[in-house]
């Protein structure tokens, strides 16, 4: 597991919530250098489900940390929602790690295409 300090915990929260405000429809980035994921299906995780201010970041941070390293985020009724976020390359596998995860949709980043489950 990768220790991250509070300084760069913070760091990382203005620079997700920036990223947040120059794309309110969706983003999908590596946590490491939060390039743009580019390709393939994204699941959120159910851990992470409904995290919305900085104290729901700070525990979508912490569980991409340990197990995807990808975060994604769109604006919906007036807030954010975060999400640790698996990446598929097969829409068979991202269906069902999205049902597993209780999800009530997955997103196909190339074709920016939502499949409702």
């Amino acid at each position: 597991m990768k220790i991250i300090s509070k300084e760069s915990i913070e760091l990382l929260i203005e620079k997700l919530k920036q990223i947040g405000r120059e794309h309110p429809n969706g983003f999908t980035v590596y946590l490491k250098d939060l390039s743009p994921v580019k390709a393939g299906w994204s699941v959120a995780l159910n851990e992470t489900q409904n995290c919305h201010d900085d104290q729901g970041l700070k525990k979508v941070i912490a569980i991409a940390t340990e197990k995807t390293g990808v975060v994604g985020g769109w604006k919906e009724d007036g807030k954010f929602w975060w999400d640790a976020v698996m990446i598929y390359e097969n829409e068979e596998e991202a269906t069902i790690a999205g049902i597993q995860n209780e999800q009530l949709a997955i997103y196909h980043i190339e074709k920016n295409y939502v499949k409702f489950l």
